[in-house]
């Protein structure tokens, strides 16, 4: 008798991605190849389908696909796009099935497999390039998926390929691990006080230990941070270049649109950038600060820093003319993003408000061309007890460094 098979994933085209490509040149031809058919929802067989939106009827969604998850032999899920119906779907299969689930996803969304772990189920990553599929790689994932399907078919094991599963039948109690006894929160917290402490070595050794049990994009940018903090102290362009490399690595930047990730490497070309001299680390810094600027939702770090770098354009080039425009353009987003609707007044944490704070008197000094009581401001946030080593270090290196910008760039302007 055929094994029945039910398809997770979406249609047309999603994210920039032409899933029925991927459905209609190598799912449903190894399915058809494989000689599976529809989970029989209906009777009669001629209003059954592989892939639930091709399925006819009256029927509620749910309905539709709960029993075809629950009923279907075998289930591929393609989750290029990460949509969480796809998701919910698959995490349903898992939770009825033991096994014969299996995975696609486009090679280039592997980085955003970090939120759960499926790693080591089956899956076969594709190159998928959003509009059309390469001959060669319809072929390739077509003998991948045909050879998985050949064992979901085939096999009598009774082993299960989910991670659900896995788990359930160890059912063991565990001898406590006496190498750490430090939860993943009290690892994040102890690391957060020492960066707050400048104490960056210390804070590195246990981040390390953080994001290997939590691979996480903040904790990721926290062990970023130790890191650059380290390699800017030991004058490491290297080690610099080595920190955007990691973050690059490890996270989706195109399709991103958090200011902390796009802050974070400004942060660090700039310091590449400060160590080298080389062009291409300030023109990719002022980038970065930008795109952090179109997603800010919280203390204007990224506007702020956006703004401030504009005005060292003069470290770049002696041309009055691209000063005079970098010297109007500061000044012109200045004014934009002092009308930003942040959130962060009222609902921000004390870390937040206070480079909110900070980061609206530098706004304003770039727009009144002068820096009004710069040393006033400074010996304030030297007494307040209530900031931390790092945020004194970083609002007052950048207050010094926009004051002399000020200062530099006006002269150009005369």
């Amino acid at each position: 008798m055929n094994k029945t098979c039910f398809v997770i994933m979406g249609y047309g085209i999603k994210n920039n991605l032409n899933l029925d490509l991927a459905y209609e040149e190598i799912i449903k031809p190894c399915i058809i190849e494989n000689q599976l058919i529809p989970f029989p929802l209906y009777k009669e067989s001629s209003y059954n389908a592989y892939r639930c939106d091709e399925i006819s009827g009256t029927i509620s969604i749910d309905y539709k696909f709960v029993t075809c998850l629950n009923g279907a032999d075998i289930v591929i899920a393609d989750i290029s796009t990460m949509n969480v119906n796809a998701i919910y779907e698959l995490g349903a299969r898992h939770a009825l099935k033991p096994r014969s689930t299996i995975l696609l996803c486009a090679k280039e969304k592997e980085k955003e497999f970090k939120f759960f772990d499926i790693t080591y189920v089956p899956i076969i990553f594709y190159e998928h390039n959003g509009t059309f599929l390469r001959e060669d790689i319809i072929s390739q994932t077509k003998n991948q998926l045909n050879s998985l399907l050949d064992f979901a078919i085939n096999t009598s094991t009774n082993v299960p390929d989910n991670p659900i599963y896995r788990a359930l039948n160890e059912n063991h109690v565990y001898d406590h691990d006496k190498s750490s006894n430090n939860t993943i929160y009290e690892m994040y917290k102890k690391a957060r006080n020492l960066l707050d402490d400048n104490n960056f070595r210390d804070a590195l050794v246990i981040l390390d230990e953080l994001y290997t049990n939590d691979p996480s994009e903040e904790n990721l940018l926290l062990l970023v941070l130790a890191r650059y903090k380290i390699a800017e102290k030991n004058n490491s362009c290297k080690d610099l270049i080595e920190c955007i490399n990691l973050i690059k690595q490890n996270t989706d930047i195109e399709n991103s649109t958090s200011e902390y990730l796009f802050g974070r490497l400004a942060a660090i070309c700039l310091r590449v950038y400060n160590l080298s001299n080389d062009p291409e680390y300030y023109y990719s810094a002022l980038e970065y600060y930008r795109i952090g600027a179109c997603f800010c939702k919280k203390n204007l770090y990224c506007p702020r820093n956006y703004c401030a770098l504009l005005l060292r354009i003069y470290e770049i080039t002696e041309d009055k003319n691209v000063i005079r425009e970098y010297y109007y353009t500061a000044k012109h987003f200045a004014k934009l993003y002092l009308n930003i609707n942040v959130n962060v007044k009222n609902n921000g944490n004390y870390d937040e408000r206070i480079y909110y704070t900070y980061n609206v008197i530098d706004l304003k000094a770039i727009i009144d061309d002068k820096y009004i009581d710069a040393e006033k401001i400074v010996n304030r946030i030297q007494n307040d007890k209530d900031i931390s080593k790092r945020q004194k270090s970083t609002i007052i290196d950048g207050i010094n460094i926009l004051k002399q910008s000020i200062e530099n760039i006006n002269k150009y302007m005369l």
